[in-house]
């Protein structure tokens, strides 16, 4: 026996084989748009990795994800995001997002006094922003992720993001290099977030890929410095790409999405709305395009069989360890009609 191991046993897994069959095509949150949801979902005890070029629009389609999911599920959040600015920028883009009105003072849709109090309240309730206090204040990965776990503990939160991973401290000399410091650090990310049943993002900058004809290509996961121990350990690895920052149609690259259920590998398009920091897809109506933003009613989930009866059924003639969907199987097999 070594310490921290032990060989699995039945009483381990039995309950989870039983959800792991019935959840098997069952997806995680949808986030507002059907091909989006064909390739991602966002699903608790998971983790997503987001990558991409400066000005790409990683992070606000990472937030607008967050804020949809608040919308249409009623999810709570901790963010520390250093790369968006400071508290006010983050919550006014926030509150943008939610209410679909700008902060300009010349733009057409300028947010109303009252419209900012009600949508503060809201972004508030569903988002705990950390903020640095002191310019030298620090936090490491692992006190991130556990202070996002006693806020699950002392109340409610769903997912807890980075914005950026630089932005965090790192101690990889005390593992013998960044490699050896990754090995470590996100398997124990993948596991705190499994156990505690949270979804972690993390928000990665990439190396500068070759120019080919004048055209940067779009980021791998295998361009993050220390590429191939994202990649090994990584559950949802999310690529944005813009070819040209001036231009608002981003690609969207899913590099690998595990487990199987949540979506699958390949790419879209999507455009951004910068009067209401909004993403949406050009949908053709007659001669014209119209903008389709993200639906307001998220689609209907399948409800696992287990989840469908009460948990303490009592049937004749069939045996206890066995799920509640095998019971009714084995029972209605067995009636006398």
């Amino acid at each position: 026996m070594i310490d921290g191991f032990k060989i699995t046993e039945q009483g381990d897994v039995v309950n989870k084989l039983y959800k792991h069959r019935d959840n098997y095509h069952l997806k995680g949150k949808f986030l507002g748009f059907d091909e989006l949801h064909k390739h991602y979902s966002m699903s608790l005890g998971n983790c997503t990795d987001w990558t991409g070029y400066p000005m790409s629009g990683k992070t606000q389609l990472l937030m607008e994800c967050l804020v949809n999911t608040s919308k249409f599920y009623d999810w709570k959040h901790l963010v520390y995001f250093p790369d968006v600015g400071n508290n006010v920028e983050i919550v006014a883009d926030l509150i943008q997002k939610k209410t679909g009105k700008s902060f300009d003072p010349n733009a057409k849709n300028v947010i109303t006094d009252l419209e900012i109090t009600h949508g503060m309240e809201w972004v508030l309730r569903h988002f705990n922003i950390i903020t640095r206090k002191e310019t030298k204040g620090k936090i490491t990965p692992k006190e991130f992720w556990e202070w996002a776990v006693n806020l699950k503990n002392e109340g409610e939160l769903h997912t807890a993001s980075i914005d950026s991973w630089k932005d965090l401290n790192h101690d990889y000399e005390k593992y013998g290099g960044y490699a050896q410091y990754l090995e470590y650090i996100l398997p124990l990310r993948n596991h705190i977030a499994e156990e505690n049943n949270l979804h972690f993002h993390t928000i990665i900058h990439p190396k500068l890929t070759e120019k080919e004809n004048g055209k940067r290509n779009a980021p791998t996961p295998f361009d993050l410095k220390g590429g191939s121990e994202w990649f090994n350990s990584g559950k949802c690895m999310i690529t944005v790409h813009r070819e040209n920052p001036e231009y608002n149609e981003a690609q969207i690259f899913f590099n690998k999405i595990k487990p199987r259920s949540n979506g699958e590998v390949g790419k879209m398009l999507i455009k951004f709305d910068k009067s209401t920091l909004n993403y949406y897809l050009d949908r053709q109506n007659g001669l014209e395009f119209i903008k389709e933003f993200a639906k307001d009613e998220p689609l209907q989930p399948i409800k696992p069989i287990s989840n469908q009866f009460p948990t303490k059924l009592k049937f004749d003639n069939v045996p206890e360890l066995i799920s509640t969907s095998e019971k009714i199987r084995i029972a209605n097999e067995n009636a006398p009609f």
